[in-house]
């Protein structure tokens, strides 16, 4: 079976795609993967067929207009941001979406590209099998991931739609040209809210022992758990375990406090280099720092520790706790670590896990935008209480029975000829 696994988006939106795409290899599946040009090396480097999408996501995120979207923070004018850089490749993306649902018995997409592969699915006749990374079928027990995070009593239900609408909008133009070139029925709000309900059958790409699924949910949407790369994979892409230097310094200390920059809009490097030393200090902790895209220079002294790429599933059990930005990837790397978790939020889903690491007790939240050494400060002495580290190896504990990339693949690998679309 050929299977086109279509993903947009950073980092942390393809690699889930590469696990997945690498286990269905070995398992005698033909893969490829439909993504943009941020992700070529790491899609190459797996050894799996890549088709481009020509844009490079994380050039346009990490560029000064990006940066200061993301860290305006707001859901409507980010999506009309990227609504307006991504229009003069919105004619060449069609095309290779187009061109790959042609050669595909299976489409698998990830939730920026759900509706334009719906409509591609339904113009060839073959499956379509979302993969949602975080929690998006509407509820009425939790709030819209991509809306906010405030208690909002009854309105919980409609904070989804609102923030599908939002999405919907930033997309409209460009999926009434697709439609129209499959020779297929205008798209329509209702049926786009249908492929993103409670009832659209999809897998779900993170662990259940942080947000189990509602009880309102269907059992359509079929729980997996994270998709993470295993050792061998991490050797693949030359990400696997910690460097000599970086070792004896670890090992020269108790264990630092991890600080992970991602894909955060740290607009003035120097001066959060300046509030980590002074926190640090403060608390009486060592800190490692991993600059993610922010143009920090290597840097290391006994308490303070600055590196570029590294292996998280390496590094973060030997760390005292974990800082960063909260998106899906690195808050499955740190709890399944078993660490406290402080997620500094920008956008997206990522106040969503936040919130669920308080809820849970297993760490504390904050608004990247609103990141100031006094609330650092007293986010991150509450995370180090014993209790919360308790609490969670305790969630470490559950998500280490959790097999997500197995468990997808064994679904697409069963699933059925008829497509499945919403």
């Amino acid at each position: 079976m050929r299977i086109a696994l279509v993903v947009s988006g950073s980092r942390g939106d393809v690699q889930p795609f590469v696990c997945l795409g690498r286990a269905l290899a070995d398992a005698g599946e033909d893969v490829e993967v439909v993504a943009p040009l941020n992700g070529e090396r790491m899609i190459q480097a797996a050894g799996l067929a890549y088709r481009p999408f020509p844009l490079d996501a994380q050039e346009l995120l990490g560029a000064e207009d990006g940066q200061r979207m993301l860290a305006d923070g707001r859901l409507g004018p980010f999506f009309r941001w990227v609504e307006s850089v991504e229009r003069p490749y919105w004619e060449a993306n069609r095309q290779v979406l187009i061109e790959a649902g042609r050669e595909a018995d299976m489409l698998v997409c990830g939730i920026l590209t759900v509706a334009r592969c719906e409509a591609v699915a339904e113009a060839n006749g073959i499956p379509l099998v979302p993969l949602h990374l975080c929690p998006i079928a509407p509820s009425r027990t939790y709030m819209s991931p991509l809306l906010t995070q405030r208690k909002l009593g009854p309105l919980k239900r409609l904070s989804h739609d609102a923030a599908f609408a939002v999405f919907y909008r930033s997309q409209r133009d460009d999926l009434a040209r697709l439609h129209e070139e499959l020779g297929l029925a205008p798209p329509s709000w209702s049926r786009w809210r249908r492929g993103l309900g409670a009832d659209a059958p999809c897998l779900l790409g993170y662990s259940q022992a942080l947000f189990p699924a509602p009880a309102d949910w269907s059992p359509a949407l079929r729980p997996a758990g994270f998709l993470e790369p295993w050792p061998e994979l991490r050797v693949r892409l030359g990400e696997a375990g910690i460097p000599n230097e970086l070792e004896a310094w670890l090992a020269a200390g108790p264990p630092p406090v991890f600080f992970g920059f991602g894909s955060m809009p740290v607009l003035d490097e120097h001066a959060m280099l300046t509030t980590i030393r002074k926190v640090s200090t403060e608390l009486g902790v060592r800190a490692i720092v991993g600059a993610g895209w922010s143009e920090l220079a290597s840097a290391g002294d006994e308490n303070l520790y600055v590196v570029d790429a590294i292996d998280h599933q390496s590094l973060l059990p030997r760390c005292a706790a974990a800082v960063h930005h909260g998106g899906a990837g690195t808050t499955a790397a740190s709890t399944r670590a078993g660490i406290p978790t402080l997620v500094c939020s920008v956008l997206a889903d990522q106040p969503f896990w936040g919130a669920r690491c308080r809820a849970l007790g297993i760490g504390d939240t904050i608004a990247f935008k609103r990141l100031d050494a006094r609330r650092l400060h007293h986010s991150l002495r509450r995370i180090l209480d014993v209790g919360v580290r308790e609490r969670a190896r305790e969630v470490a504990r559950r998500m280490a029975g959790e097999d997500g990339v197995a468990t997808a693949r064994e679904h697409l690998v069963r699933a059925p000829s008829a497509p499945i679309t919403a």
